[in-house]
């Protein structure tokens, strides 16, 4: 009985070690990177014009625009965007909700600053996705994102 219960004990922790959760839900652990930043950062700030993208001017944010969303398995979600005045970061959470195969459409509900929002990930590929990110949800943009190495 007690080998029984040390075998049971491991696999549950096993399984919680491993992730035994819906396989669907690993498509989207992992670090994604913005494509294309210098337009979206051109709409971001379409009401101030002379915000555009200058590689040589580092006086307000060194390096050219990106965005980074970090969904990690233990369902803490990260973002962090450079671009132009804004740079800012910041740290919420994620819950897989569903993932429909036919149109490879994953559903996934954010929470950050206390802020929830169900957000649709469109599968381009394994490695580009196309959405709203988390810390944009008020604009309704989708973005595409790549998966970063």
């Amino acid at each position: 009985m007690e080998v029984l219960l040390k075998v049971i004990f491991a696999s549950v922790l096993a399984c919680t070690l491993i992730g035994c959760s819906d396989a669907n839900r690993s498509k989207i652990i992992g670090t994604w990177g913005i494509q294309q930043a210098d337009t979206v950062m051109e709409r971001i700030n379409e009401d101030d014009p002379a915000a555009t993208l200058d590689p040589n001017d580092f006086s307000v944010n060194p390096g050219p625009p990106k965005m980074l969303i970090r969904f990690s398995w233990n369902g803490q979600l990260e973002t962090s965007t450079k671009m132009g005045e804004i740079d800012q970061g910041k740290i919420g959470t994620w819950k897989f909700i569903s993932y429909d195969e036919s149109s490879d459409k994953m559903l996934v509900l954010c929470d950050i600053q206390s802020q929830q929002s169900e957000h649709e990930i469109n599968f381009i590929n394994a490695t580009t996705i196309k959405l709203v990110p988390p810390n944009m949800a008020g604009t309704r943009t989708k973005i595409t994102f790549t998966k970063q190495p």
